[in-house]
């Protein structure tokens, strides 16, 4: 049998598996007479497990267009240094959520336009939704895109007809189970991807040795292609753009949706603890120390000649390709490639899950619900999940590089999100100061990167932030506060003010109860 046609066969078979998971999460629930309930479909039922926490944000984080492509990818650019952009902001994050969990988990609300209603009244939440839209939608086709580029020479199909593939399965499965069937199948991905990454390292080091290379961490770091020299190795990436990197993540990812949501579903407030600190070591692991040794075995194996790296990595984008190309047997790559597809499924279907949710939820129903059946609104929420998909899918055929995609959409959650939500739990803030916060940083983080990837902001920037291409954030941060300070000099409407106190006040009682 050609191995054309194994592969064919693992795509089909694995494919068919999430199918059955979604349409086995369908049938429970009208089994349960909660097929056409909203709550079971965006929730499940808040009734997840910490291992069903912690598992799912794993499978999430283990993506091949964070961990694998863009994480390996900075390993190779910088060598160990690379730590500081990408394992150690994640790790921060999780910190954060472990000690402030009990606190959003007290706000009863699934979502952050949603916990932006219940302050601020429905403006706040449908100006925010937008946003979330934007961001999630570009991590949803940079997956696709990052799987489509690594599975396309396998299954021998043009790269657009690979990429559409992987949507319609994601989609059928996510119409047919919700948050429920992403929950289940990311159980199984985690364990594939797990392994997909391990057997990767395991490539690497036979690599090492087809080659009669050593493992020199310090020696690679500093023969790294983007290394900056005259500085300690452990901060090969250089300070400007280690702080800048820090100041993009943490805040952005402290209110970062689809972790949000995972919290809320959980049964209780020591099951998502519990899922946080599970998500925190298999991070640990399979998002920063594995990563670190693909990376560098591919820099050591395929060493950039005078800062050029060769032409077949694609800037580093293609490591797992070429050492699936020349390292692995036929076989290993079948197994090699359902993990992959499992990598990519993990975050298409949770991407996509935040998109419906914010369009369908946040934005629609709120204003629905009232005149539809349970049932139509039902219909909208999967439909809205299948279409989430495919615009995903859209944006994958135009993407290029991975750098810009997970910078400037961090950068909109720290930027358009993270003061909103913050002052949401500030008794003065009115929604004047959040409507001001959220349009000024978004739009503003739009136009200083239109202005910042032109050069134009070179003139006035200093030269250490300049050259990391990466100020654009920092000036959509100061409009974010600029607009909320103006909100705060424009006095609330007396009805939403009184809204707003009553909400703060029912808020307090719930937390007294408590």
């Amino acid at each position: 049998m050609e191995t054309r046609t194994l592969y064919w066969i693992a795509f089909v078979a694995y494919s068919l598996l999430v199918l059955g998971i979604g349409y086995h999460t369908w049938r429970r629930h009208r089994h349960r007479g909660s097929a056409v309930s909203n709550q079971t479909y965006w929730a499940a039922d808040r009734q997840l497990s910490g291992w069903s926490v912690g598992l799912s944000i794993s499978a999430s984080m283990m993506s091949i267009s964070w961990s694998c492509v863009y994480g390996v990818q900075l390993f190779y650019w910088y060598g160990v240094g690379a730590i500081w952009l990408l394992i150690i902001p994640w790790l921060l994050t999780m910190a954060g959520f472990y000690l402030l969990s009990p606190r959003f988990r007290r706000m009863a609300v699934f979502s952050q336009p949603e916990l932006l209603e219940k302050r601020f009244g429905i403006r706040s939440r449908q100006l925010l939704s937008p946003a979330l839209i934007l961001v999630f939608t570009v991590w949803g086709g940079a997956e696709i895109y990052a799987a489509g580029i690594t599975l396309q020479p396998f299954l021998g199909l043009p790269l657009p007809w690979t990429l559409l593939i992987i949507a319609c399965i994601v989609a059928a499965y996510s119409f047919l189970g919700g948050f429920g069937a992403v929950v289940s199948t990311d159980k199984i991905q985690f364990l594939l991807v797990a392994g997909f990454i391990s057997l990767m390292a395991f490539l690497g080091f036979k690599g090492l040795q087809t080659h009669d290379q050593v493992l020199d961490v310090v020696q690679l770091t500093r023969l790294a292609p983007k290394s900056q020299s005259g500085i300690p190795w452990l901060f090969s990436p250089g300070p400007a753009l280690i702080l800048i990197t820090l100041f993009v993540y943490l805040p952005g990812w402290l209110v970062e949706t689809d972790v949000w949501i995972r919290l809320q579903a959980a049964r209780s407030n020591p099951e998502a603890r519990k899922g946080i600190f599970l998500a925190a070591v298999n991070s640990l692991i399979f998002v920063g120390i594995v990563p670190m040794i693909i990376g560098l075995s591919a820099l050591a194996i395929y060493p950039a000649i005078n800062g050029e790296i060769p032409a077949r990595l694609q800037d580093g984008a293609f490591i797992f390709g070429a050492f699936m190309q020349d390292f692995s047997s036929s076989w290993l790559n079948l197994i090699l490639g359902i993990g992959l597809l499992a990598a990519s499924m993990s975050t298409v279907d949770t991407c996509g899950n935040v998109v419906a949710l914010s369009a369908s939820y946040d934005l629609l129903e709120p204003r629905l619900k009232h005149r539809w059946s349970p049932h139509r609104l039902n219909l909208l929420s999967r439909w809205m999940s299948a279409g989430a998909i495919f615009l995903a899918f859209f944006y994958a055929l135009f993407t290029e590089s991975l750098w810009d995609i997970f910078y400037l959409s961090s950068g909109i959650l720290t930027t358009t999100v993270f003061l909103p939500v913050v002052a949401a739990f500030h008794p003065g803030t009115h929604s004047r100061m959040i409507h001001g916060a959220i349009l000024f940083g978004f739009a503003g983080t739009l136009i200083f990167y239109f202005l910042e990837s032109r050069g134009h902001l070179s003139v006035i920037e200093p030269q250490w932030l300049s050259q990391t291409g990466l100020g654009y954030i920092i000036w959509g941060f100061l409009a974010s506060i600029l607009g909320f300070l103006m909100g705060s000099r424009i006095p609330p409407h007396p009805g939403n003010l009184a809204t707003e106190k009553d909400t703060v006040h029912h808020s307090s009682k719930g937390r007294n109860r408590s």
